[in-house]
C-alpha cells in the first residue's frame, strides 16, 4: 500500500507504521527520505512532525492537570501575566480545543524570544482574539505554542526535559525531540515541493524555536505508534485522564471564517484531539497537519486497539487521507 500512496502522490518517501493491540506489527517506508544522497525511507527516519507535536504537548498537559498542579479551565493569564488585555477569559480548555479565538500562528518568520511570542498577539484594544473563547473554532497553532511555558512554569523544569522524562522516555520514543536547528540528528529526512518537470525541490528550512509546543519536534513513524499505544495502555496517565482527553468537547464544530461562521462537520474535538469516524463507522482521534516540505499523521482507534502513523516529504500531501487508506487494511 505505501508503494501506491507514492506513486498516487509522486511523493519521494512515504513512511508507516502499524500496531495493534499494543505490539507494533509494521514500521518501515518506501522511496527515499533524502534525495541527494538516495537514503531510504525507513520506519526510523526522522523528520518533524509539524502539527502533530500537538498531541505530546496534550499529553503534557493532560498530566499535570491529572497531579492537580493545574486544571484545564484556568485562564492562560495565571501562568502567562504578560498577556495582552482582552485575552484574561482564555483557559487552557480553550486552547486545547481550538476555541481561544487566539490567530492560526505568530504571524513572523523567526521568533527570538517567549516575549516576542507573546508580544506576536494583537494588542489593539478590540482585537487581541479572533471571538469571544468558547464561542467558534479556529485552529490555532499560536495557542498552542503559549502551552510551552505553561508546562514549565508549572513542572519547573524546561519543555524538552520535560517530555524526555514524562513522555518520550516512558512510550519507548527514543528517536524523538525537539527540533533544535544547530543539532546533528542520525537519520534524519529531508522535506521537498514539487517542481517542475516531475522533480522536486528542497523545502526551505525554519526555525521553529519557541514554535515547539504545535509544530516543532521530531520523530518517526515507529515512535508516534508508540505515543498511541502508551496512550491507549494508561502508561501516561490513568484511565481517566484518558477518558477525560477523549471526550468530546463540542456538540458541533462552528467554524470561525473571516466572512463570519460556519458550521462544519462531522470532525469533532477532544482535548488537544480532532475526531472523526471512518467509512465503516469506526470513532478515531487525530492529530495531522505539515510543515517544512513533510506531512504526518498521528491516528488512533482505542476501542480497536489500533494505531497508525503516517509520514511523507512532500507539500502538498494529505497524510490523513493516506492514513486512513492504512487503517481500511485492519477492518
Amino acid at each position: 500500500r505505501l508503494g501506491e500512496i507514492r506513486r498516487e502522490t509522486g511523493a519521494p518517501g512515504v513512511m508507516a507504521a502499524v500496531a495493534v493491540d499494543g505490539t507494533v506489527l509494521f514500521a518501515g517506508g518506501v522511496g527515499w527520505a533524502e534525495l541527494e544522497n538516495q537514503v531510504p525511507a525507513a520506519g526510523v527516519t526522522v523528520h518533524n512532525i509539524g502539527p502533530v507535536s500537538k498531541a505530546m504537548t496534550t499529553v503534557a498537559v493532560m498530566q499535570l492537570a491529572e497531579q492537580s498542579r493545574l486544571r484545564l479551565d484556568d485562564r492562560l493569564e495565571q501562568y502567562i501575566p504578560s498577556l495582552p488585555a482582552g485575552v484574561e477569559d482564555v483557559t487552557l480548555r480553550h486552547v486545547l480545543t481550538h476555541t481561544s479565538g487566539l490567530r492560526l500562528s505568530d504571524g513572523r518568520e523567526k521568533i527570538g524570544s517567549f516575549d516576542e511570542l507573546v508580544g506576536a498577539i494583537p494588542r489593539s484594544p478590540n482585537a487581541p482574539l479572533l471571538f469571544s473563547p468558547g464561542s467558534f473554532w479556529a485552529y490555532s497553532s499560536h495557542g498552542f505554542n503559549l502551552l510551552q511555558k505553561v508546562i514549565e512554569s508549572v513542572s519547573g523544569v524546561g519543555f524538552e526535559d520535560y517530555l524526555q522524562l514524562n513522555v518520550w522516555g516512558p512510550a519507548g520514543m527514543g528517536r524523538t525531540s525537539l527540533d533544535i536547528a544547530s543539532r546533528i540528528v542520525p537519520r534524519r529526512g529531508s522535506g521537498y515541493k514539487p517542481g517542475k518537470g516531475g522533480t522536486h525541490i528542497n523545502s526551505p528550512s525554519l526555525d521553529l524555536t519557541f514554535r515547539y509546543a504545535a509544530d516543532g519536534m521530531l520523530s518517526t513513524v515507529q515512535d508516534l505508534v508508540r505515543l498511541g499505544v502508551a496512550i491507549n495502555a494508561n502508561v501516561l496517565m490513568s484511565p481517566g485522564s484518558v477518558a477525560t482527553m477523549h471526550r468530546p468537547q463540542l456538540e458541533e464544530i462552528r467554524l470561525f471564517t473571516g466572512d463570519g461562521p460556519t458550521l462544519e462537520g462531522p470532525t469533532g474535538q477532544a482535548i488537544g484531539w480532532l475526531m472523526n469516524k471512518d467509512g465503516i463507522g469506526r470513532s478515531y482521534f487525530y492529530q495531522t497537519g505539515m510543515i517544512n516540505g513533510v506531512s504526518a499523521v498521528l491516528i488512533n482507534y482505542p476501542a480497536e486497539h489500533l494505531v497508525i502513523a503516517l509520514i511523507a516529504n512532500l507539500l502538498p500531501f494529505d497524510a490523513h487521507k493516506a492514513g486512513q487508506s492504512i487503517a481500511g487494511m485492519y477492518p
